[in-house]
């Protein structure tokens, strides 16, 4: 009878009646956001106290001019940078944060970024302009690693205090290139402010995320190239450390047929139903994780396992890694996640597909058949009327042969690639969202996609899909991608 009472009461207007009810039931969430809603900011506060929720109590203390409780929240919280910086920033306490700091040793990229400005905001409130300046300058060059909302707020308040609009457009035009929530309203919001008018959606600095063109090739049944189309692709690329890169190409979001239908040639009813499936916009690796970057991954952090730093049978640096389990698999996305701040994870299938097909309904996302010139499979077998081709029995480096229309290279072929999905046999209830698709079963089976260097072209299709005891099991045909949304963490 309370909540209904308390739910009239809001759909009334009452709302000071509405949360006296909500916080005698113990509902002090719903509490908290009409006091928010009303910018009641310490009632809000001691709402979210009572729900042990302090880091919402932290910001609502910060938004009512009570630092030091917000500082307390933050601490109670186990973020203690956040607790420095608003010692630093608000209560101007630079001395006792630079003997603070020196007690803390950063575990991510993203503590890394959080001590670095915070030393800068101490330097910015000591008059060490110069020196300020310089660091928040090299901070920004290492952005694109870590995209934490509150950086960018705390890299423009070390801006504001140096009085240099030009690094606060800089960190703007991250934010913009980071796709930050409302980033490009709040940059209009302070150019109008700051330069007496909008300019316009700020350029960054060059930065190690581009735009790259390439060509497209198509097929007819007989393997012969029909069309070629140019294209373009967003990449962005990750420092592994060591000079170790990981290139990763922006997947737009759309709608999708996955799976084959009946008439699809050699297909099986593992690819069946055919079922719709939307997919949110997300980056996915260029190529097939690599021996090189696997070893600098292998030097970072353990997070859950040990990984064998050079487990492949095939040997070479720019080769995938193949003789790792899933599980392994997991344990180097983990690690790249630690090292950068940002989610790092297998794809899902319904995200591989998509990716894998770019637009395209046919067999392959080539056309209608394969060929050697175009995949490495095991092409002493033909799918189409193509003439039989060159079967390499090993794998290739990668991106040796033409990407797809999304500029992936290695989808069909090389290795097949774990997904983070269990194993279904067959699309009966499947997501239709491009969700993982899990479910607990005993022997671990997972799905693997695209085909390999030993595979005949039926498996290498874009619909095709096989299952492995993939957790604990090691193949030399088998590797992996990784994904990300582009949300940042």
């Amino acid at each position: 009878m309370l909540i209904k009472a308390a739910q009239c009461y809001v759909k009334a207007g009452w709302l000071a009646d509405a949360c006296r009810v909500w916080e005698e039931i113990g509902e002090y969430r719903e509490a908290a956001a009409i006091y928010e809603q009303q910018e009641k900011w310490s009632q809000a506060a001691q709402c979210y106290l009572k729900n042990q929720d302090w880091s919402k109590a932290a910001q609502c203390y910060l938004r009512n001019a009570q630092p030091e409780a917000a500082a307390q929240c933050w601490t109670q919280a186990g973020d203690t940078l956040k607790a420095v910086w608003i010692r630093t920033d608000y209560l101007k306490q630079h001395y006792q944060t630079q003997l603070a700091l020196r007690d803390i040793s950063p575990q991510t990229a993203t503590e890394e970024l959080e001590i670095e400005l915070i030393v800068a905001r101490c330097e910015a409130g000591a008059r060490k302009t110069k020196q300020a300046a310089a660091r928040l300058r090299e901070i920004l060059s290492r952005f694109k690693n870590s995209h934490k909302k509150h950086l960018y707020e705390w890299a423009l308040r070390v801006a504001e205090v140096l009085s240099r609009p030009d690094l606060s457009a800089l960190i703007y035009s991250a934010a913009v290139k980071a796709r930050m929530p409302n980033a490009i309203a709040e940059w209009e919001t302070w150019a109008m402010v700051t330069l007496g008018e909008a300019t316009g959606i700020p350029q960054p600095e060059e930065e190690e995320e581009d735009l790259k063109t390439f060509e497209v090739v198509t097929v007819n049944r007989t393997g012969e190239i029909i069309n070629r189309e140019n294209k373009q692709a967003s990449y962005l690329i990750e420092d592994l450390g060591n000079g170790v890169k990981l290139e990763m190409v922006y997947i737009p979001a759309g709608r999708f047929l996955m799976g084959a239908p009946e008439s699809e040639s050699e297909s099986d009813d593992r690819e069946r139903p055919q079922h719709q499936v939307s997919i949110k916009g997300f980056f996915l690796g260029k190529y097939p994780v690599t021996q090189g970057q696997w070893r600098a991954v292998a030097k970072l952090p353990k997070v859950d396992r040990d990984l064998e730093p050079d487990p492949s049978e095939f040997k070479g640096e720019n080769r995938p890694v193949e003789c790792v389990s899933w599980l392994e698999a997991v344990e180097f996305c983990d690690r790249v996640s630690k090292h950068t701040g940002t989610e790092y994870r297998l794809p899902s299938e319904g995200e591989w597909e998509y990716a894998c097909r770019a637009g395209t309904t046919t067999p392959f996302h080539y056309g209608e058949t394969l060929t050697s010139r175009l995949a490495n499979y095991k092409a002493s077998y033909t799918y189409g009327e193509e003439a039989v081709g060159k079967y390499r029995r090993e794998t290739t480096e990668v991106g040796s042969f033409p990407p797809n229309g999304f500029g992936l290279y290695d989808m069909h072929g090389n290795v097949e690639e774990y997904c983070a999905d269990s194993w279904h046999n067959n699309y009966e209830r499947a997501p239709t969202d491009g969700s993982i698709w899990q479910y607990y079963n005993k022997y671990y089976y997972h799905s693997l996609r695209g085909g390999s260097w030993t595979f005949i072209p039926r498996d290498c299709r874009s619909a095709s899909r096989l299952d492995y005891d993939a957790r604990d099991e090691l193949y030399n045909f088998v590797g992996f991608r990784v994904a990300r949304g582009v949300g940042r963490s």
